[in-house]
């Protein structure tokens, strides 16, 4: 039996599948079956499932579904020894992407590498007790909903009591709230990858419960919490990282978000855009997918998967496409592994596939670069050559000492010495950045990101 279901399974009653996403979905929150959302007004949630049947090319077929109240849809995905995915929101219709998200009903995290110790004889997940510890004794630890355990990790459910509207700007809270909570569950008394912990996107999708892990096990989920609001966990971050303006979906009627948020309603409701972006050349996505055959390393292949999708979504390169690309590359992936003790899945594809989001239209290039460790240069030159390049920048530079903007040496930039310390720690926080470099507050937050 897999050590944390075993531990799970000591401590705790699991539930089945269809309990566990009826109480994240409860009766008549989605779609019935047969209708839309111009039928009965409401949405529904999507699984991403791959299959054992193989494209003309070769590659897996997969498959996307749409799951009603009735849920009958888990039963199905269940019934086969498929990897499937899905996040605990309701989305418009059936494309899985952020910004048709409407509602989100659960605030869920990934934990891997879970420490463990030999006790009595037998290896222990002493970094799994210590988290409840954290929760249960010391308080300092938001206590989850439910537990699940995916194979070689768990994933911790926090159910909220009512969904809350995915509104950007709430979702943009949302999302510094949870990275901050990520970062202090990956703590080294958890966690053996505390230097490498993974933060994901609100919207990120999770191994379905009752379906097949990577192990060949189900995954399964053990109730250990009650539901949760947003102001309980709030409570366990600095003032900076909390939630502060926010709804719940019954508070807030479509009429209202125009009133309260008048930029939000003209941009995605009148003129339906979606968030801002950075537009690539499709060379861009070309080029990477041809280097990552020769740079991609054993450490980093999930993260090079990963960018690629990102990679695809800003080059417009069409979902179809990238996987197509991405699963030819499993093969590749393996050879890096000379050991063969880790192999590289479909299973594994799939997850980075979930970077093909617009949730991550802004993700910085450095950020890309640091998570595939793999070198990404910035072409700044807009198509000149670099003696005419080197011209032009001089004249900006001097019109800018010129209206007092900048100076010819001297006193470090500010914005530069926050941009370096950012280069330096792509993972690092405003409060961190503030510590090391002796700027105040407002200054680091002035220059952040810019």
């Amino acid at each position: 039996m897999n050590l944390l279901t075993k531990y799970l399974e000591t401590y705790f009653d699991e539930v089945t599948y269809k309990d566990f996403y009826r109480d994240i979905f409860p009766v008549g929150v989605l779609q019935c079956k047969g209708k839309d959302y111009y039928g009965d007004r409401k949405y529904n949630g999507i699984i991403v499932e791959v299959t054992d049947e193989k494209l003309n090319s070769g590659k897996p077929k997969v498959l996307r579904h749409t799951l009603t109240d009735d849920l009958e849809k888990l039963d199905e995905v269940v019934s086969r020894d498929n990897f499937c995915l899905m996040s605990p929101i309701s989305y418009a219709g059936k494309t899985r992407d952020s910004s048709m998200a409407r509602e989100l009903y659960a605030l869920a995290f990934d934990l891997d590498g879970i420490q463990t110790r030999i006790k009595d004889g037998e290896e222990w997940p002493y970094g799994l007790a210590n988290f409840f510890h954290q929760v249960d004794h010391m308080m300092i630890m938001p206590k989850p909903t439910y537990v699940v355990s995916s194979g070689t990790g768990v994933h911790l459910y926090y159910v909220f009591e009512r969904p809350v509207p995915m509104f950007e700007n709430i979702v943009e809270q949302i999302e510094i709230l949870k990275k901050e909570l990520t970062r202090m569950m990956w703590h080294d008394s958890i966690s053996k990858l505390v230097d490498e912990i993974q933060y994901e996107p609100v919207c990120q999708g999770f191994r379905v419960v009752g379906t097949i892990t990577k192990t060949g096990d189900r995954v399964k989920a053990f109730e250990t919490g009650g539901k949760v609001t947003i102001e309980y966990l709030n409570e366990f971050v600095r003032d900076e990282y909390k939630v502060k303006e926010f709804t719940y979906k019954s508070d807030l009627t479509l009429d209202q978000a125009k009133n309260k948020y008048p930029e939000w309603y003209q941009k995605r409701i009148i003129e339906k855009k979606g968030r801002g972006t950075w537009n690539f050349n499709r060379a861009v996505y070309d080029k990477w997918l041809e280097r990552l055959p020769r740079e991609a390393n054993l450490g980093h292949r999930y993260w090079s998967i990963w960018v690629l999708a990102i990679t695809a979504m800003k080059c417009g390169i069409s979902l179809d496409e990238l996987e197509r690309d991405a699963f030819g590359l499993i093969d590749i992936m393996n050879n890096k592994d000379e050991n063969k003790s880790d192999p590289f899945t479909e299973d594994d594809v799939l997850a980075a596939l979930e970077g093909y989001d617009s949730a991550w239209y802004t993700y910085p290039i450095d950020k890309m670069s640091y998570r595939a460790n793999i070198p990404i240069e910035k072409n700044k030159r807009n198509g000149r050559k670099q003696d005419v390049h080197i011209k032009y920048m001089n004249n900006q530079r001097a019109f800018k000492v010129e209206m007092g903007e900048c100076t010819n040496g001297g006193r470090p930039d500010k914005q530069k010495i926050v941009q370096k310390w950012q280069l330096e720690n792509p993972e690092g926080t405003k409060y961190q950045c503030v510590k090391d470099t002796g700027l105040s507050k407002n200054t680091v937050k002035k220059w952040w990101n810019i």
